[in-house]
């Protein structure tokens, strides 16, 4: 007579144990794939279809006894079902227990596996629980490693070449793979197995219980398989002391493993909001903002059309918008010399007229119109304009490449012409340095001949100069369509860190993020 012990779990896995029950008809296992229907059996106020069968779909079409148990809720049409599967002839069993799923669908949705391989030598795990997502096919659980005496924890997928579908395995607390995944791929499928643990002890857990009070014993009787009741009163262990303090043991490992899970959950809490605080960061990375102003003139026109301005308006920019006639315009930064506080700027801007730059630099005491937009638009979205005269052909600290005016300057006038009055540029204004020492009318243009020299340098070529003066007509519609606003954009990151040297920073800054 053929013998093997397996464990026959007649319970649904959210029961208490005091609500066990045991199934009093005979199970007969038939030959055939079709499974027979057995009868029902009442648990805590519900019925419970049984259904048995025979078949040889194990691994190698080896034999399997199965058992089902079904439950129907008429209301909702879904089912609860647990299934038994015996191997007898390798003394293994698998207990699958179904997460609720529409009846009459392909087949049931994810469900938790546990198995019992202690008997069965051929394997390198003895105990195996896992979580398997019936629409991808990936086990996520722990193994006990026969050899190694130890749990190891692992993601699965079946869809891949057996010994190519680890997805993530735990070894020495490392993380490994035998696929492509990413480490931060790893980390993410193996935090998934915490959503389970403690489902895998509960089941082990009641497991444990029930088989203290019920099993069964598969038995092979003139060619057919039947399990029967086997609990008398003379099989129940005489050591009740040793199965007391077994249980108790049992219920502070599970006690000790949901504080593990607390911990892990807190850990896993913990890495969401790092993460979360880490997008929150990378989007204000690459989120831009419009920080500052100044101005710039245009010595050509067109598709690839030149703007002069000072470093300083561009320097840092992430993107630099060009206001011109109402139209903004991605301006792309061609050279700059940081040296002269001088930037050339290339965009598709289309203007009737445009600035010529004079051969000759500035005379002391020459008539001198500046134009550009101070204090950005915050006074008004018009170009302004202040006359004076030359009062120096040296600037700040006797540089030679500046002069000095007597004509009004503010902060967003940077980078705006200083022309004469023929209309040619003699220099390009630059931020006054006048306020910030307590002393007024003490503004600087850097000289048409460096402006020059630094354009040659890189090949930009300009209109020759008027030889006659223009008159305040014609001065005005040359200003008004050949002078921009250009706006400074950047990240915020770039923006705290200026913020926090404002008083060395020479840009027009707006109002928001000076307080």
């Amino acid at each position: 007579m053929k013998k093997v012990l397996g464990a026959l779990i007649l319970f649904l896995f959210w029961c208490s144990v005091a609500n066990a029950f045991l199934l009093r008809d005979v199970l007969i296992f038939e030959t055939g794939n079709e499974s027979k229907y057995q009868g029902k059996t009442n648990f805590n106020g519900k019925n419970y279809n049984v259904w048995t069968k025979k078949d040889f779909k194990g691994p190698d079409n080896i034999e399997r006894d199965v058992v089902q148990f079904v439950h129907t809720d008429k209301n909702t049409n879904k089912g609860e079902q647990i299934t038994i599967i015996y191997y007898p002839s390798e003394n293994r069993v698998s207990y699958r227990f179904y997460e609720p799923a529409i009846i009459d669908t392909p087949q049931w949705d994810n469900f938790y596996l546990i198995e019992d391989y202690s008997k069965y030598k051929k394997s390198w795990y003895t105990n195996k629980f896992v979580f398997r997502d019936a629409a991808t096919g990936i086990d996520y659980g722990k193994w006990f490693l026969r050899d190694e005496k130890k749990w190891m924890r692992g993601v699965v997928n079946h869809n891949l070449p057996e010994n190519e579908n680890w997805l993530v395995f735990e070894e020495n607390e490392e993380l490994y793979t035998q696929t492509d995944l990413s480490k931060k791929k790893r980390k993410q499928e193996f935090n998934k197995i915490s959503e389970h643990i403690s489902k895998f002890e509960e089941y082990k857990y009641l497991v444990t219980q029930i088989e203290k009070d019920y099993y069964a014993k598969v038995q092979n009787n003139g060619g057919k398989t039947k399990i029967t009741e086997k609990i008398k009163p003379d099989e129940i262990p005489d050591d009740l002391e040793a199965e007391k303090k077994k249980i108790a043991r049992e219920r502070d490992e599970l006690q000790k493993e949901r504080e593990r899970i607390i911990k892990e959950k807190e850990k896993l809490e913990k890495e969401k909001k790092r993460m979360t605080k880490e997008k929150k960061q990378k989007e204000e990375e690459k989120n831009l903002y419009a920080f500052s102003s100044g101005s710039g003139f245009i010595t050509k026109s067109g598709n690839d059309g030149n703007i002069i301005t000072n470093y300083h308006v561009i320097e840092g920019c992430d993107k630099v918008i060009v206001s011109h006639k109402g139209n903004r315009i991605i301006a792309k930064i061609f050279a700059v010399d940081q040296t002269n506080d001088l930037a050339i700027l290339k965009a598709n801007v289309k203007s009737q007229n445009v600035f010529s730059v004079s051969l000759k630099d500035a005379e002391l005491l020459e008539d001198i119109i500046i134009a550009g937009f101070p204090l950005g638009k915050e006074v008004s979205a018009s170009i302004k304009i202040s006359k004076g005269s030359v009062s120096s052909l040296a600037g700040y600290g006797d540089n030679y490449s500046n002069f000095q005016t007597d004509a009004a300057l503010n902060q967003g006038n940077s980078g705006g012409p200083i022309i004469n009055l023929r209309g040619d540029v003699i220099g390009v204004a630059v931020a006054n340095y006048g306020k910030k020492e307590g002393i007024e009318s003490f503004n600087f243009g850097v000289k048409s001949s460096t402006l020059r020299a630094f354009a040659n340098s890189n090949n930009i070529k300009f209109n020759i100069s008027r030889n006659r003066q223009m008159s305040n007509s014609d001065l005005g519609k040359l200003i008004t369509d050949a002078t921009v606003f250009l706006e400074c954009q950047m990240t915020m990151v770039k923006i705290k860190k200026i913020i926090t040297e404002i008083e060395k920073n020479k840009k027009a800054v707006y109002e928001e993020f000076k307080e």
